[in-house]
């Protein structure tokens, strides 16, 4: 049944401390968010006790209420629509802009950020924001990819140029990445977006192959995504001091071409090389670690990965799962790191059959489906990490479920986006499909298992 966003709207108002107390407000796939000036004035515990919201926790400068992907983005725009907030990227360029004069608000919201916020958490984050715009076009094409791959191994294998076509269509996502994600990069480090394509195309121009320089020819693309992201980083903090030292009218037309000519030298001649030799590494490294070290490296991997989503680091591995497509053509790192969710879907299961809160048992019937489409985050803030054995248990599910999908080397034909069953759809080749969906049973029958075993404490009220 669709949420009552009259209802939540209304609730979630008086429990923040009023329209007046909020700043700004968006939202994720499945995550209300907000800022507001007077945390005090915030009643997490009703907030908690709304109908059709999962769970709340605070990040940083936000507050955030898990409220399901069908809901969030239509709750935001219901709040936004009538009030005009802020969006959360206004939000934080504001209270980021050394050059600003702090008024108590914004003195009171720094305080907050460097309280809450973890410097590995924050940085985590900023790369979640460069490459959750990213993921439509991810689950699009990925799907196609995946489901062509299966395709042209069965039912097209006479059809070679409807083949081609699909292929075209699948990766389309992938014929401006670069540019998009320098764009998105040098919006998010402050500088300007349109600065980030530039040096997104630097990098990656095909011209490059033939220049040579001090006996060392350029090699277009080296790095991949995590040269274009360290080169956006440096090329905003150029740009922003060259906005600072150059005054009139001269700034305008000076700034651009100053900032493409150093940092463009720069990044062919120092930070493209180092980061690629980093790419190379770490690409070697995951490779070496999932075909040597087998059924152990897929355990820790799958039972880590839920503390990672709960500590909300988990983004920064999304430039490793895009570096792995680029190098190898799949990714076999994104099948193992699934394995949490289906664990917790496990864990889930047991919870929903061993509760006896008619309450809580239509939570977790709500956060099931979701979470078996591979959006977890209702399952763990609102059913197995408040609980804390069921979310061990599902952990144990996840590691159980990891071992399996790296001893069969189950790759990913994207890099990220969709999970849990709909990953089927997207994956390498027939045999990744197969093992995958013996590595989800298993992670599920494992989940369910070990949370059965350890058991727990049930709610005893309705509230």
């Amino acid at each position: 049944m669709p949420a009552d966003l009259e209802y939540m709207y209304r609730e979630i108002l008086k429990n923040v401390g009023g329209v007046d107390n909020v700043i700004s407000m968006g939202n994720c796939i499945t995550r209300l968010r907000f800022i507001v000036k007077d945390n005090d004035k915030v009643n997490v515990t009703k907030l908690r006790q709304i109908r059709d919201v999962a769970g709340y926790f605070h990040s940083g400068l936000q507050h955030q209420l898990i409220v399901g992907p069908f809901t969030a983005a239509k709750l935001a725009s219901y709040f936004n629509d009538r009030h005009h907030f802020l969006s959360l990227e206004e939000s934080s360029q504001q209270l980021d802009a050394a050059a600003l004069p702090l008024d108590p608000v914004t003195n009171s919201l720094k305080n907050v950020h460097y309280k809450y916020s973890s410097r590995a958490s924050v940085i985590c984050g900023r790369i979640g924001h460069i490459f959750l715009p990213l993921i439509p076009a991810y689950i699009g094409c990925g799907l196609i990819v995946g489901v062509g791959n299966i395709l042209s191994k069965t039912l097209l294998v006479s059809s070679p140029n409807v083949v081609a076509l699909i292929e075209v269509l699948g990766k389309s996502a992938y014929l401006y990445l670069m540019a998009i994600v320098g764009y998105n990069a040098n919006k998010e480090f402050g500088g300007s977006a349109a600065l980030g394509m530039a040096f997104a195309g630097i990098l990656n121009a095909p011209a490059l192959a033939d220049i040579t320089l001090f006996g060392v020819t350029f090699s277009p693309g080296k790095g991949g995504v995590l040269a274009v992201l360290a080169v956006c980083w440096v090329g905003s903090w150029v740009e922003r001091r060259l906005r600072q030292w150059l005054k009139g009218g001269a700034e305008l037309f000076l700034t651009p071409m100053l900032t493409i000519l150093l940092v463009g030298s720069l990044a062919l001649a120092f930070i493209q090389p180092v980061m690629g030799s980093v790419s190379d590494g770490l690409t070697m490294i995951t490779q070496w670690l999932l075909h040597h070290g087998g059924l152990a490296v897929g355990a820790f991997l799958g039972g880590t990965f839920l503390p990672l989503v709960m500590l909300g680091i988990h983004g920064g591995l999304i430039p490793i799962h895009q570096q792995l497509l680029d190098v190898l053509g799949s990714n076999p790192l994104f099948p193992i790191l699934c394995m949490a969710g289906a664990g917790q879907v496990g864990a889930g299961l047991a919870v929903l059959f061993k509760t006896r809160n008619t309450q809580f048992k239509q939570l977790v019937k709500s956060a099931l489906p979701v979470g078996i489409l591979g959006v977890g985050e209702p399952l763990i803030y609102g059913v197995t990490l408040p609980l804390f054995r069921p979310f061990i248990a599902a952990c144990i599910g996840g590691a159980c479920g990891g071992a399996v999908i790296a001893f069969f080397h189950v790759a990913s034909s994207i890099p990220f986006g969709v999970s849990g069953v709909v990953l089927l759809l997207a994956l390498a080749n027939l045999h990744s499909v197969i093992f995958y969906a013996i590595g989800y049973l298993v992670a599920v029958l494992a989940g369910f298992a070990s949370a059965w075993w350890l058991g727990f404490d049930d709610p005893e009220t309705e509230a």
